[in-house]
């Protein structure tokens, strides 16, 4: 039991760049005068390489976490939603929205068990909580009113884009700071 206590925040402290990139793809999506055209591409990219990542996170502490599997699955959703953009140009907006409400509640929830699972281990895990809340009501609001408009569908991507990329940001470098 004390070997798990210890290596788990060794983990994170070694691989803290991978919430790094995560929030700077974050970011990536806030692009106040980007047309729905690119900010649909850049979502696409965004969740691909954002799925990418937490593939990879996953794979990395197989051994040390028994539950690296909900990271995997979270990183799969991401994938197949990416792909589905760039496979599927011309699906309607509605479509877009409804694909990506799912993706944004599924993946908060799969945060916020992870969140959980790190808190023995991580102080400051409320920071991943709060990304998976601010997941699931920006995917509940998608889904909610998905023909409210282009122009708010964009908006609120550039808002949760902002929010996920703040706290992966903050705590890519809380895992810095972790024993190493």
């Amino acid at each position: 039991m004390i070997d798990a206590m210890t290596r788990v925040p060794a983990s994170l402290h070694r691989y803290w760049w991978l919430f790094l990139i995560r929030g700077i793809f974050g970011f990536a999506l806030v692009y106040p005068n980007a047309t729905l055209a690119a900010v649909v591409l850049v979502l696409g990219a965004f969740l691909a390489i954002d799925g990418i990542v937490a593939v990879a996170k996953a794979l990395q502490i197989l051994r040390t976490d028994r539950h690296w599997w909900v990271l995997l699955l979270e990183g799969l959703l991401g994938i197949v939603v990416g792909v589905a953009i760039f496979a599927l140009p011309g699906i309607s907006i509605v479509s877009l929205a409804y694909l990506v409400g799912y993706w944004a509640i599924l993946s908060g929830a799969f945060s916020i068990a992870t969140a959980l699972r790190l808190r023995a281990h991580v102080p400051g895990e409320w920071l991943y909580v709060l990304f998976g809340i601010v997941s699931i009501i920006f995917g509940g609001f998608v889904l909610f009113a998905p023909a409210t408009g282009l122009v708010y569908i964009v908006l609120l991507i550039a808002i949760y884009g902002f929010i996920m990329g703040v706290t992966m940001v903050a705590l890519a470098f809380r895992a810095l700071r972790l024993p190493g």
